[in-house]
């Protein structure tokens, strides 16, 4: 606008009627170049667009996507064609650039102009060319190019927006292998020094300049003992692998680094093709997101850091548009969908309905079934099993006899592959669970009868002996069933920071939840009767959260929680999770296992797992899990079994000390929030009733009408009663305002340690002066800052000394 300001105030030659005439020329060549660009479905390039998470999900929508660059054109016929608008912008550009080079040659005569006519004559032209646009529509208006300060100016941007359009990752080839070269020219400029991951450290096994450069931008300078055993062997032997490790020891990357090293390898050898070269399984959606989130991690470096690879490793989950997928696997080419990483449900259903599907997956070299230990239980992954069976039917008939030399590597990764750890803890009786554990040789060969290998898979177990992390540290809190909520509120009121509660029950999520946002806690929930969408923001909010309260001063941290049920229990990593509570006591060991497995993961310290128990499951339930997890492999020394055997459960899990007086107070506070937050749920759970049946009614062309006896007498017994109780947990709009009112003034009122302490300045301790100073607890006026992780190593040591 500068420019344009200054030649108005200069005198010069008029040039609107030149450019004006030039420009009708450019259209009367629009039609021929329209009709020379005709594009079919195949080559429209579509584009996806950013939906903001505040609009909602509207019922599974997916996403939107959008075209640059094509014009619609209607035919006589009622039919429809795309044409693309580069060439015309092309031919529109050239005709432009001689209209400046005739109005340059004019200008150049007046010596006073000289030097800067050039640069505002193209402005000024470019103001003619608005105001010619507005007979236009509005897809014409995309054609101007004529936007930049100078001639060699607009020829670099055209050139940059014929390089954009090209880039397309969905359909661009052979980008991988310019990629992997360029890659190899830096390796010879800068070295990456990371000798944990040298060729001694990994037994002979090189890992590209790729992979170097992700591992050290994530700071992964040494690797773990499970990726320093299964790396060499999955990249240099092409072995069957069955690895096990504890929770939170870098699995993903243990089977993701020789993937992604193997992808590499073969497209500097082979040129591009479509097939996708490994296939990953998961039990949940939320790892499935993860596990793409973590390889994409290890894909994209400088090296190879833009957005020709954001399909390579694709996501295939349940909950999202099954039609856009089935799209993107049919027709997308070069680089993308090189790694699948699918739960097995969604899986199987794209693959019976669609023939070239199969055809593609029967050629994958990489096969990882991740949380493995839930195939081994009855129910779970039939489709995983009905996959297997398609795709190795498909490679028969493919290859006949020789079908075995092209079957795919097998790798399977747990923390838990003991069988005794799927018993139910409330049906299992004591006589049945094996002192001396299943033997991992049991479990490979369990295995193998459902999973076919090409020979016997390699085991390596870097966790032979431990089956929860030495960085976790257990404890226990008893309580009356109907107390829970109090104590949970009891735990996170004393040890403020980032919480995972596991529920067993959904309904006991949605209640825990209201009950703590009534607290004035920042709470989340995710279970699996939410929306994908829904969960996954839920996630991601968590996360953020998580991280902002790491940033915060120690005297203003504030807890934030999570509520779960167990479909966040497998492979979810937030590394600054400090604490995880249980709720209800999870059905099998093996969940416990996975649970606490979400705090003290990788390189991030230590953490606690609290078990929340009523006297009832002490009894049975409880002691049951403990002999399961102190049961130890055939490792164990006779020594190590004795000193096993003398020593009693309730010595292996301390009890978490409880403060009555700060109980005291926040009791009536949990009983408020309680009543308001089971008042809240039976409303919206009624509505919800009233809407479906009034819908379905009319579905019937029945006219219903809920006060009526007649129709009262068809509905089923149990939803009459159910329906019962929900309103009887409902209170009038009065009562609710009250309550409300009531836990305000409750929530204002600090917590004191000494309810008999009337004087802030009296007694052992200046309150006042730890106030001024920012001394002391956070939320507990005169208590002193306490650490759940301190306070169980203090007590777990006095047990060692007292024994």
């Amino acid at each position: 606008m500068k420019n344009i300001a200054t030649r108005n105030k200069r005198p010069g030659p008029k040039l609107k009627p030149k450019v004006i005439k030039k420009q009708r020329k450019n259209k009367s060549n629009k039609s021929k170049t329209l009709d020379k660009n005709v594009l079919s479905m195949d080559q429209l390039e579509w584009k996806k667009v950013d939906v903001p998470d505040t609009l909602g999900d509207f019922g599974g929508l997916y996403g939107l996507e959008e075209l640059s660059g094509v014009d619609v054109k209607y035919l006589d016929n009622g039919k429809i064609e795309f044409v693309s608008k580069q060439n015309i912008a092309d031919n529109r550009t050239e005709l432009d650039t001689e209209n400046i080079h005739e109005d340059h040659a004019e200008t150049t005569k007046d010596s006073n102009n000289e030097g800067y006519i050039k640069d505002d004559l193209i402005e000024f032209k470019n103001l003619d060319d608005m105001g010619d646009l507005s007979d236009a529509s509005k897809d014409d208006q995309d054609w101007d190019v004529g936007n930049t300060s100078g001639h060699s100016e607009e020829k670099e941007q055209e050139e940059t927006d014929d390089d954009d359009d090209d880039d397309d990752d969905e359909l661009r080839e052979n980008v991988f292998a310019s990629v992997v070269d360029n890659a190899q020219d830096l390796e010879n400029v800068e070295m990456i020094t990371l000798p944990e991951w040298n060729e001694d450290s990994l037994k002979g096994c090189k890992l590209s300049y790729n992979t170097l450069c992700s591992l050290k931008k994530l700071n992964f300078i040494r690797p773990t003992e499970i990726q320093r055993l299964c790396i060499p062997i999955a990249i240099n032997k092409n072995a069957d692998i069955l690895g096990k490790a504890s929770t939170g020891s870098g699995k993903t990357l243990a089977y993701g680094i020789p993937i992604i090293e193997k992808l590499f390898s073969s497209l500097k050898k082979e040129k591009m093709s479509d097939k996708p070269t490994a296939l990953i399984f998961t039990p949940t959606r939320e790892l499935a997101y993860q596990v793409t989130d973590h390889l994409k991690k290890i894909l994209c470096t400088r090296a190879t850091d833009n957005d020709n690879f954001k399909h390579t490793i694709l996501p295939l989950t349940g909950g999202l548009s099954i039609q856009k997928q089935e799209r993107i696997l049919s027709t997308y080419k070069g680089t993308a969908c090189k790694i699948i990483v699918a739960t097995p449900g969604r899986f199987l259903e794209l693959l019976e309905k669609n023939q070239y599907l199969i055809d593609k997956f029967v050629c994958i070299k990489t096969l990882v079934l991740d949380e493995a230990d839930r195939l081994v239980q009855d129910g779970h992954f039939d489709e995983f099993l009905k996959i297997l069976e398609i795709l190795t039917k498909n490679l028969k008939n493919k290859y006949a006899k020789d079908w075995n030399n092209h079957y795919w590597q097998t790798m399977v990764f747990s923390a838990t592959f003991s069988l005794d750890l799927f018993n139910k803890l409330n049906t299992t009786s004591w006589k049945h669970l094996n002192s001396k554990g299943t033997e991992l040789d049991e479990v490979v060969k369990f295995l193998m009868d459902k999973i076919h290998f090409k020979s016997k898979p390699l085991v390596i177990d870097t966790n032979p002996e431990q089956r929860i992390a030495s960085t976790i540290k257990e404890s226990l809190i008893e309580c009356l069933p109907m107390e829970r909520d109090l104590y949970c509120y009891y735990f996170i009121t004393m040890y403020p920071g980032t919480t995972l509660i596991f529920c067993n029950a959904i309904d006991s999520v949605k209640k825990l939840h209201k009950y703590l946002n009534f607290l004035g806690i920042n709470a989340f929930q995710i279970h699996s009767s939410m929306s994908q969408k829904s969960r996954l923001t839920n996630i991601e909010n968590f996360k953020k959260a998580c991280e902002k309260n790491t940033q915060l001063d120690d005297n203003i941290k504030k807890s934030t929680v999570l509520i779960a049920s167990d479909v966040a229990a497998r492979g979810l990593d937030i590394p600054e999770i400090q604490h995880v509570i249980h709720y209800h006591l999870p059905r099998t060991a093996d969940v416990y296992i996975h649970r606490s497995g979400r705090t003290a993961r990788g390189s991030n310290g230590e953490g606690v797992s609290v078990m929340i128990c009523s006297p009832q499951e002490a009894m049975g339930p409880l002691r049951k899990l403990r002999k399961m997890l102190t049961i130890k492999s055939d490792n164990a020394t006779s020594k190590n079994s004795n000193m096993l055997k003398k020593k009693k459960w309730q010595k292996d899990v301390p009890l978490l000390p409880i403060e009555p007086d700060i109980l005291k107070q926040l009791r009536m506070r949990s009983e408020i929030a309680s009543e308001l937050a089971d008042h809240e749920i039976a409303s919206s759970s009624l509505r919800k009733d009233d809407v479906w049946m009034k819908q379905a009614a009319e579905d019937l062309g029945v006219d219903f009408d809920e006060d009526d006896d007649d129709d009262n007498q068809l509905k089923d017994t149990f939803l009459l009663k159910n329906k019962k109780k929900k309103i009887n947990k409902t209170l009038d709009k009065q009562k609710v305002q009250g309550l409300k009112y009531e836990l305000k003034q409750l929530l204002n009122k600090q917590i004191r340690k000494d309810l008999r302490r009337s004087y802030l300045t009296g007694g052992i301790v200046n309150l006042a002066d730890n106030l001024v100073k920012n001394r002391g607890h956070n939320n507990i006026i005169g208590h002193e800052k306490v650490n759940a992780l301190e306070i169980l190593k203090k007590k777990k040591k006095k047990n060692i000394n007292d024994a």
